[in-house]
């Protein structure tokens, strides 16, 4: 348990470390800290051959982003554990939805989160999305507390400005909301990418 509780000083706010270790040996379940993933910022796994349940988190995450993935995670290692009481279950149903708000109420206040990041989070918490990058208003929030970057967000290129994004290379075509119609360099699909994803913009 000591051993957990060094890991997660370092990912996430001090004052929710005891409640999250303490749950974690409860149900015995295995965190892993995982590199940096383009497709996902966690994931859960449930057991396999007598097994325990395993949670991994990406480990650039500032330290709000990192404590909204693990407990997202560990929602759905909940509703695991109940997967005999309900009929019919979503990957992120109603039953998610209430474990990850019932699991997040404890950390909902200022002594974990900046005030001005909780009418953010109280407002996502009426009815959680699947991912987090799904809120726009969520990721630009949680966006100030990760280290400084040189590099630009979408939304601050201009259409015919091309960039990188996870090592494809793209022209901005038009904006749709908050995502930017975007063609592929390498064989001129169009595809839509979050105005507030990173990228490295080109020379063109």
């Amino acid at each position: 348990m000591n051993k957990d509780k060094n890991i997660l000083h370092e990912y996430i706010p001090q004052d929710c470390v005891d409640p999250i270790v303490e749950w974690l040996h409860r149900n015995r379940v295995q965190l892993r800290i995982s590199r940096e993933r383009n497709t996902k910022l966690g994931d859960f796994r449930a057991p396999q051959n007598g097994g325990h349940p395993r949670i991994s988190v990406n480990h650039n995450l500032n330290k709000y982003a990192f404590l909204l993935t693990l407990v997202h995670e560990m929602a759905h290692v909940e509703v695991w554990k109940n997967k005999n009481v309900f009929r019919r279950i979503q990957p992120h149903g109603k039953e998610w939805q209430d474990s990850f708000v019932r699991l997040i109420a404890p950390f909902l206040n200022n002594t974990i989160f900046p005030s001005e990041l909780l009418p953010v989070l109280n407002n996502y918490f009426r009815k959680p999305k699947a991912s987090s990058v799904s809120d726009p208003q969520l990721v630009k929030a949680l966006k100030r507390y990760d280290l400084p970057s040189e590099n630009p967000q979408l939304s601050d290129l201009e259409p015919g400005n091309q960039f990188l994004f996870r090592n494809s290379p793209f022209e901005v075509v038009k904006k749709q909301r908050s995502r930017y119609q975007c063609k592929s360099l390498q064989n001129n699909r169009l595809y839509l990418i979050n105005g507030l994803a990173e990228v490295e913009k080109l020379e063109n």
